[in-house]
């Protein structure tokens, strides 16, 4: 099929700017097999909004990854997550197209492939579950493979994009209106990218000038080859000791002892100290919402307004006991994708997710919430949308958005 669809584009290469064979595009546009939206020159199912650029000038990979995470800071996401730069090319990368998907498989790789994609935003990490190979036996390595091969970075954002203000979960309660009351179901809590604060001594003899000196110039090597960005103060508190403040990340922590032990002379006076930051709590962002309506709005609103938001003609109702559709819910509980464990205990009238366990349904109605399902994939999807806008304002222009069109949830009601 696949080399159909390469010589189908070859024909159309020549002749679709012809209107004497114009029928034939349209013909295929009727099929769905192309889109006038698609600005790559290959054949393609893909969508690109109407207010994003066709080709821009492009940026470095590093400036796109900057962007990227000016939405959501990846330390929002969970710990057990798998987040950030997943791919990176050996040599450095420019970026003219970003692709969007919600789950990188091998349709939608070949779809990217198409329309000449330089880096792909692919919402569930495709790197999970520690690869143990790189080989064509599973589709999840030959997906790795193909994207080492043809130079695209890959990068992710999952539960970070879930937690943040205006993320997946706030996408999700605004199908219940503006007027409602949002809040995190637990606040994140975060220290930014200095997690340790190093503290270091030395004395103030010409043997311990020398040792600061050779710290200052290897240091300096370690913090420009990882990119961060920090400053540190060096003050002499007495006649007989300087001391040097430093902020680090728990990357850089272990090198910077390193250097430490490797250049101190031994002395009584040098030592160093080291001092974990506490995590602050970050307003507005966590993970999942409790969504409080101004106004109680049945169970079978709660369905049609669901149903509407995320544009599938059904979804999964289950509930509570002895209750009908002329229920009243006034709290909703949301957690997108697979909520069994963030939404356990949570006191609310209805339960919106994409996937919970059986029995996790049944004490659910049992302990007085409705739950509505609406498949794992199919409950985060629709806010790539909302993300090429940000993203378009984000670049600028000088990158090209491009939305999958061959990402779909694996499950559909038959």
């Amino acid at each position: 099929m696949q080399s159909l669809f390469f010589k189908v584009h070859r024909f159309l290469a020549k002749v679709e700017r012809e209107p004497l064979v114009s029928w034939g595009y349209k013909y295929l546009e009727s099929l769905g097999l192309v889109y006038r939206n698609c600005h790559s020159r290959q054949l393609s199912t893909v969508y690109l909004p109407e207010n994003m650029s066709q080709e821009g000038s492009g940026l470095s990979l590093k400036e796109v990854l900057e962007k990227l995470k000016n939405i959501a800071p990846l330390t929002l996401a969970e710990s057990w997550d798998n987040v950030g730069l997943l791919v990176e090319p050996s040599t450095p990368k420019h970026v003219k197209k970003i692709f969007l998907t919600n789950d990188l498989t091998e349709s939608v790789l070949d779809e990217a492939l198409l329309c000449q994609a330089d880096c792909i935003l692919s919402y569930h990490p495709p790197i999970f579950v520690p690869l143990k190979s790189l080989t064509s036996r599973t589709w999840k390595e030959r997906v790795i493979v193909k994207c080492i091969e043809n130079r695209i970075a890959v990068f992710s954002p999952h539960t970070s994009y879930d937690s943040v203000q205006g993320g997946v979960t706030d996408w999700m309660a605004s199908a219940f209106g503006s007027d409602s009351e949002v809040a995190p179901l637990t606040l994140a809590k975060a220290h930014g990218i200095h997690t340790h604060m190093i503290e270091i001594a030395f004395p103030n003899s010409a043997a311990g000038k020398s040792t600061i000196t050779e710290f200052q110039t290897r240091l300096h090597e370690v913090i420009s080859g990882s990119g961060e960005q920090t400053t540190y103060d060096v003050k002499e508190i007495s006649i007989s000791e300087t001391k040097m403040n430093l902020p680090c990340s728990a990357l850089l922590l272990p090198q910077i002892v390193k250097i430490f032990h490797e250049v101190k002379k031994g002395s009584e006076e040098e030592h160093i100290r080291i001092m974990k930051y506490d995590e602050i709590p970050q307003l507005h962002c966590g993970a999942g919402r409790l969504c409080t309506l101004k106004r109680p709005i049945t169970v079978s609103k709660v369905v049609e307004l669901v149903k509407l938001h995320i544009k599938l003609p059904h979804v999964r109702l289950a509930l509570i006991p002895g209750k009908d559709m002329d229920a009243l819910v006034h709290t909703i509980a949301i957690c997108v994708g697979s909520g069994s464990s963030v939404l356990r205990g949570v006191k609310a009238d209805l339960y919106l997710t994409g996937e919970m366990l059986h029995h996790d349904v049944l004490d659910a109605v049992h302990n007085g919430s409705h739950v509505i399902l609406c498949n794992h994939s199919d409950s985060e999807r629709g806010f790539l949308s909302t993300l090429a806008v940000k993203l378009g304002n984000e670049f600028q222009q000088a990158v090209q958005v491009i939305l999958s069109r061959e990402d779909k949830d694996p499950l559909v009601t038959v």
